[in-house]
């Protein structure tokens, strides 16, 4: 038991707040991790009904009032989106790197096999002559007709069955050459130096998580991948640093991106006149094409502009929540009693368990609220220290039972600071101003406690 204590309230209210506020950072994580996804086609209809429903699960841990649960959980759904994108970008830009270079590698093998063709004096496919203007299916074609014009059978004239039939036999247990079996017989070259295809995987990543920022350096790209200059090396290195300058300025762009349409929603659950205006300048912001520092300017704004909006209503549903539940454990609570202590700075209720003796609450509820046992009477009036204990006692009990209601509501009470029982004298209260002072004849109404 104690006597007079210092206490910090967290309130339902509160808390439900706060996770509205997890829950939108992770809807706005998906939403950027849809976005990226549809963008590069590396996400499908059953991994964003698989994403939707793990935030509907947030929403039904709010719903069933595990505050705790939801607070560990959302985090971890966020990180998991980030890295499932990361691994998603990673593989792609792989394959299209790799699909690239192959696209090289085919031709380069197409034009190989045109020179050869036009050594041997054959007519060389159009398709061969310029590999590049033609389609896969036209190329494949053309190697194919290109491959059977330089078999042995084509360098003489007509045959008969007979010899048909011999070469076959002869023929027995031999490969033919494919599109793939010439490839691999072309000698690698630039295009498979692993650090230029280290630097184009990475090139890839960066297109696939901003277009707009890859596409400045796709030129520079390109003619590393064809410099064959004793410059090529320093090239690669140069490029590699602006790659990666580039994609760390689009992660910090998207994360600003991301954390602004966070602030966004939880505005959009609190409507005041400050929400509304902060969030009529977060839509123009968005409405054009702002940069990284426009972004993060308005989200430190909007963020300051939340945290005021709900530090205010905080204040308020703390000094609710107490004289609420006080006026349930039997201390008298009237209309306008929250106003006088803003106004006073305390507010005084008398027990109607213990005439005589009452509760003062005082202090600012978002830093730290006093609560102590106030007695009744004129300071010359003799003490009656037996019975100061005494209501300091049940007044302990009582802040037990209210402790235990705010915690099953979902909020807390903590004791920050606290003096044991007789430890100092009971203040004495001999004249109180009526609007600091519950009425002792009529009990009111408590304060009504805002529920979400």
């Amino acid at each position: 038991m104690s006597g007079p204590k210092v206490v910090r309230v967290v309130t339902r209210e509160e808390v439900i707040a706060i996770c509205q506020g997890h829950i939108a950072a992770l809807v706005a994580a998906f939403e950027q991790w849809q976005r990226v996804g549809k963008r590069n086609e590396i996400v499908g209809a059953e991994d964003i009904r698989l994403a939707q429903s793990r935030i509907s699960a947030m929403g039904d841990l709010l719903a069933m009032d595990k505050f705790a649960e939801l607070q560990k959980q959302a985090p971890l759904e966020i990180a998991f989106l980030k890295a499932d994108m990361e691994t998603r970008i990673e593989r792609a830009a792989e394959k299209t790197a790799r699909d690239r270079n192959e696209g090289k590698r085919r031709l380069r093998a197409a034009n190989s096999l045109g020179m050869a063709l036009s050594e041997k004096g054959f007519a060389v496919p159009p398709a061969l002559s310029n590999p590049g203007s033609c389609s896969q299916d036209e190329l494949q074609a053309a190697v194919a007709q290109g491959f059977a014009l330089l078999a042995p059978s084509n360098l003489r004239g007509e045959t008969t069955d007979r010899q048909r039939e011999l070469a076959a036999k002869l023929g027995e247990g031999e490969s033919h050459p494919t599109l793939a079996d010439w490839l691999a017989t072309q000698h690698p070259s630039a295009v498979e130096d692993p650090r230029l295809a280290d630097l184009e995987r990475r090139y890839e990543e960066l297109r696939a998580l901003d277009p707009e920022r890859a596409s400045k350096l796709s030129d520079r790209v390109e003619k590393v991948s064809s410099d064959r200059s004793s410059r090529r090396s320093l090239l690669i290195d140069s490029l590699a640093l602006d790659i990666a300058a580039e994609r760390r300025a689009a992660t910090d762009e998207a994360d600003a991106f991301e954390q602004l349409r966070a602030i966004e929603a939880q505005l959009k659950n609190i409507p005041t006149p400050a929400s509304a205006s902060q969030l009529s300048k977060i839509e123009n912001l968005l409405s054009g094409s702002p940069t990284v520092i426009e972004i993060s300017n308005m989200m430190a704004t909007a963020t300051a502009t939340l945290q005021a909006i709900i530090q205010e209503r905080a204040e308020q549903d703390r000094r609710s929540a107490i004289l609420a539940g006080l006026g349930e454990l039997g201390y008298e609570v009237k209309e306008g009693m929250q106003t006088a202590w803003v106004e006073n700075g305390r507010v005084v209720l008398k027990s109607n368990k213990r005439p005589g003796y009452g509760v003062e609450i005082g202090g600012n509820p978002n830093s730290g609220m006093q609560l102590r046992t106030v007695g009744f009477a004129a300071s010359a009036d003799p003490r009656d220290a037996i019975a100061d204990i005494s209501a300091e006692t049940e007044f302990c009990g009582d802040f037990s039972v209210l402790q235990a209601k705010l915690a099953a509501s979902g909020g807390e009470l903590v004791v920050m600071k606290a003096l044991g029982v007789g430890t100092t004298a009971v203040k004495r209260i001999s004249a109180v101003r009526q609007n600091e002072i519950s009425d002792t004849n009529a009990r009111g109404t408590a304060p009504t406690v805002r529920r979400s």
